[in-house]
């Protein structure tokens, strides 16, 4: 999603009120669905901590005075298995730092998925409370108008509570999410709506469905198309993307994000039994290359932890997940 208008609407409209998508996009979605569906925590059977972190436009610089820069993001996620009263269930934390311009989010989600044995594979249902916490630093603007009311030189913050909702289904040969985001619709004025004023930046509920499938080319080869579907009901984007894996260790692909971007995948496994896994995407954007610098960069990195222990039955991690 074209995060960026935010804050150019932000800047032509400064006293109305703002509405826009404003998640963070990353290429490497497939590694952590985590972050899109409550309902993914614990499914892949292992305890494990991931990052990201995504440079976008790098070079992008304003038209004002070169302050600004290009759009940062970062996300560290921890999901695990457990089981409680013999019952299977899933714990996930995501914390999600995005900064653009003078714009910047912090998130807290805390997921809790209930995992169901079905006939032919698993169904998970979770939830995912948080809160999200936003700032603006109104000094980083240009204002025509020196009176305009939003002229207060300052930074300013809120926290709003928040929540969201996932189901997962997967088998050993595909899977598929269904993932609803902000279902509060966490709403900020920083204060500064009065008689005169008003100004609302809320973030509205965004939808996602998403699947994979894995094609086994040869006993050590197998290829997985995945897709990213994501809407507000106002936007609409979705990301294709196909990854070969050789031997569950090394893989690459290559995906296409709507509109937007072409997307180079490429990644590797260390360790015993693949503990620590690395994963680099490359942007090229083929939309609207003059808002914009042409190349974007994504790093994720995830490591296999112990799993948590609660005098249950040794969870068996599936083969299902390969990055």
């Amino acid at each position: 999603m074209k995060r960026i208008l935010l804050i150019a609407t932000f800047c032509l409209h400064a006293c109305t009120h703002l509405a826009a998508q404003q998640d963070v996009q990353f290429s490497q979605y497939m590694l952590n669905p985590l972050f899109y569906n409550a309902g993914w925590a614990g499914v892949d059977g292992t305890s494990h901590i991931s990052a990201i972190h995504r440079t976008q436009w790098l070079g992008y610089s304003s038209s004002f005075d070169g302050d600004g820069g290009a759009p940062s993001s970062q996300l560290v996620s921890f999901s695990t298995p457990f089981k409680f009263k013999e019952q299977d269930f899933g714990l996930g934390i995501n914390l999600i730092n995005d900064k653009l311009g003078p714009l910047a989010n912090f998130n807290l989600e805390l997921a809790l998925a209930y995992h169901v044995k079905l006939r032919r594979g698993q169904l998970s249902l979770g939830l995912k409370p948080g809160i999200v916490s936003q700032s603006i630093d109104f000094s980083q603007f240009r204002f025509n108008d020196e009176t305009d009311p939003l002229n207060i030189g300052t930074r300013e913050s809120q926290i709003r509570p928040d929540l969201g909702f996932g189901a997962f289904y997967s088998t050993k040969q595909y899977t598929l999410g269904i993932g609803v985001n902000h279902l509060l619709n966490p709403s900020f004025n920083y204060g500064l709506s009065n008689a005169n004023l008003d100004f609302e930046n809320k973030i509205e509920t965004n939808y996602n469905i998403s699947a994979t499938y894995d094609y086994k080319v040869s006993y050590n080869l197998i290829f997985t198309p995945s897709i990213l579907i994501k809407t507000d009901f106002n936007n609409f984007s979705f990301d294709l993307s196909a990854i070969a894996t050789y031997d569950e260790k090394i893989w690459g692909g290559a995906s296409y994000r709507d509109n937007e971007a072409l997307i180079l995948l490429m990644g590797y496994s260390f360790l015993e039994e693949n503990k620590m896994r690395v994963g680099y995407a490359f942007d090229y954007v083929v939309g609207e290359q003059k808002a914009k610098q042409p190349t974007s960069h994504e790093i994720f990195i995830r490591y296999n932890l112990p799993n948590i222990s609660t005098g249950g039955k040794k969870i068996i991690r599936t083969p299902r997940f390969r990055f």
